[in-house]
């Protein structure tokens, strides 16, 4: 595990992308530092009584800060404190993760308060960030199967894109082919894809509009690939909402591929207390249910089960009904 920091850290750049989309750079050398592939922060608005909870944000960079706009000066703004316990479509980062980061990177779309909210950042405002959090990408893990698979396909859908530039970077340093689909409503919602481009050999894009790309959903495409090249074997890693990934899951299942799927669900602490993040996974009792935020957000496909997304309200309840049953022996 890695290690978890408080911090109150400030805004370098919010920059605002197309379809809502931002990308937001905070200075937080400890926690860029820190981070690895697949995890995420906790990001909380100071002085808003009115949003209580903290924002779950997959973690898309890490760089140094000589790598954000000429226009943000790193010398103006203070040290992160940490506590004990524009208008261009893309922008175009290094595609080599420096040996010292100092920045952190996230990348949201302004959907709700919370998030609209942050889109009115700039630079030398202060946020509170819980990071980095949860078992992401951890190439120890996945990097034996990566390197048996004669190619890694990554699976995005909208904002789950965020997910997975750090595990492409890390592949891509280790020689291990690969190839981006990605999907989304619109053509605007297609952000990010430029920083894949050192790391992929090709990047296939739908929109369910037809604006860009294939028409309809991202697994149209990727089917597409896994019937041409039912001799290959490839790895599958796979972000998005919760439909993309049991598709997504199901395509990997059907043609005999491992997949690793980094979940999505509603969080309130991401420190695995309130249990509101939880999953149902292959299992019994207690072990029938995993927190997204501790025991993920990355799985592997064949380990989740899809049916039907676990409630937090559901799952409390069957948890009292098994301590009272085992009470009452």
């Amino acid at each position: 595990m890695t290690s978890m920091y408080d911090a109150t850290v400030p805004v370098v750049e919010n920059r605002p992308l197309t379809g809502g989309h931002f990308l937001l750079s905070l200075y937080s050398p400890r926690q860029a530092q820190a981070t690895r592939a697949g995890q995420f922060a906790m990001l909380r608005l100071l002085d808003r009584s009115d949003v209580l909870l903290r924002r779950p944000m997959s973690i898309f960079n890490v760089l140094s800060g000589s790598a954000v706009s000429p226009s943000c000066s790193l010398g103006a703004l203070p040290a992160p404190t940490r506590r004990d316990h524009r208008t261009r479509t893309h922008h175009t980062l290094p595609p080599r993760v420096p040996t010292k980061p100092e920045l952190i990177q996230l990348l949201y779309k302004a959907v709700g308060r919370g998030t609209r909210l942050m889109a009115q950042l700039k630079q030398g405002d202060k946020v509170g960030l819980l990071a980095p959090l949860g078992h992401g990408f951890f190439a120890e893990e996945y990097m034996e199967r990566a390197r048996a698979a004669g190619e890694v396909l990554h699976v995005a859908g909208g904002i789950g894109i965020a997910a997975l530039l750090l595990p492409a970077r890390e592949l891509a340093r280790a020689g291990i082919p690969q190839r981006l689909f990605f999907g989304g409503r619109t053509k605007a919602d297609l952000v990010g894809v430029e920083e894949f481009r050192p790391s992929v050999s090709a990047a296939l894009l739908a929109t369910e509009d037809g604006s860009r790309g294939h028409r309809g959903y991202v697994t149209g495409p990727l089917e597409e690939h896994l019937e041409r090249h039912r001799n290959k074997k490839f790895l599958l890693i796979a972000c998005g909402p919760w439909a993309m990934l049991e598709a997504s899951a199901e395509l990997a299942g059907r043609y005999g591929h491992p997949c690793l799927v980094s979940m999505e669900n509603r969080m309130g602490c991401a420190l695995g207390v309130c249990l509101g993040c939880s999953i149902r996974v292959v299992g019994g009792g207690h072990g029938a249910y995993q927190r997204v935020c501790t025991e993920g957000p990355v799985f592997w496909a064949d380990k989740v089960v899809w049916e039907k997304r676990i409630d937090a309200n559901e799952l409390i309840q069957s948890t009292h009904t098994q301590i009272t049953q085992k009470e009452e022996k």
